[in-house]
């Protein structure tokens, strides 16, 4: 038997099939330090530091949330 699976619109939720809704776009930090690092070195302990951006989509159905790329 072979499974078939129906094929999602972008704003769909993955759970629960309601559509989701744009939080709009946050950055995230990776990289750096933190603690006493941060304490010690101030702004030098930023420099591996970089920022990513998601859009937050949030399904108001089943009260989940995913993160994607960002358009463009």
């Amino acid at each position: 038997m072979t499974e078939q699976r129906r094929r999602l619109a972008p704003d769909e939720c993955l759970r629960c099939g309601a559509t989701l809704e744009s939080m709009g776009v946050e950055e995230f930090r990776t990289g750096g330090t933190s603690g006493g690092w941060k304490l010690l070195f101030g702004e030098w302990a930023e420099l591996g530091e970089e920022k990513l951006q998601f859009e937050i989509l949030v399904c108001r159905t089943c009260r989940h949330v995913e993160l994607r790329a960002p358009a463009g």
